[in-house]
This record gives structure tokens, C-alpha cells and sequence, in this order.
């Protein structure tokens, strides 16, 4: 029913959130990403398909080349014209407030999560 695709191109902190997946789980299909570029792209070929979208994105914002700013900035214009609204959630190490305050400019992000991911984070979520 509810579907998931993690954006992490660090392995260890995939594996705590594929854990705390798999022990809770929220979602009944969860695809990983190892970067931002793979998810736009994906989201590129399925726009107009509401059953391969996903019902919420987990993306990273530190990554090479392609990080979460870029991703976000490429979704801005490209979030209207998708089949169904996606939830997004920001998971990132950064508890720097400007990070913060600059991922409230993106309409469709629905929460700032501070890496590491639990339980009660999880389980917090508004889906």
C-alpha cells in the first residue's frame, strides 16, 4: 500500500535506516537510491505514473556530485506535475539551523530529520 524510496549513498547510515525499517515496518515497499540523480531520474520516468511513484522520498542531503540541495531544486518545479503528492523528508547529519531553515522554503518537504534515525522518529512521522 505505502511506498518508500531512501535517497543514502552512505552504506552504514542505509543500513541503520533499512534496520529500523525492517524492524517497524511503515512501509509495504521500500527502494533505495545510492544518490540524488538516480532519484530524479526515476522520478523523470514515472511523473505521470501515480502507481510507481512513491507515497514519501528519505533524502539525504550530504552526497557527491548530486547532493540533496540539487535534488530539491530540481523537485521544485517538477513536484506540480507529478502524478501524486510525495511526502519528503530530510534526513541529514547537519543540526545547523540554516540547513533547517533553508529546507522550509521547499513546500513540499515535510520534515527536517536529524541523522542518527530511530524508533520514535520513525514511528513520528506523519504519513
Amino acid at each position: 500500500m505505502s511506498s518508500l524510496i531512501v535517497v543514502e549513498d552512505n552504506e552504514l547510515d542505509w543500513q541503520i535506516v533499512y534496520y529500523q525499517l525492517k524492524k517497524y515496518p511503515v512501509f509495504d515497499n521500500v527502494l533505495h537510491l545510492d544518490g540524488g540523480l538516480p532519484l530524479i531520474n526515476y522520478l523523470k520516468e514515472n511523473l505521470d505514473e501515480e502507481s510507481y511513484l512513491p507515497d514519501a522520498i528519505f533524502l539525504d542531503l550530504s552526497m557527491p556530485e548530486f547532493d540533496g540541495w540539487d535534488v530539491l531544486d530540481v523537485l521544485q518545479p517538477m513536484y506540480p506535475r507529478l502524478a501524486k503528492k510525495i511526502k519528503v523528508y530530510i534526513l541529514s547529519a547537519s543540526i545547523r539551523p540554516v540547513d533547517m531553515l533553508r529546507s522550509k522554503g521547499y513546500d513540499f518537504v515535510s520534515q527536517f530529520i536529524s541523522k542518527p534515525f530511530t524508533k520514535e522518529k520513525l514511528l513520528s512521522l506523519a504519513l
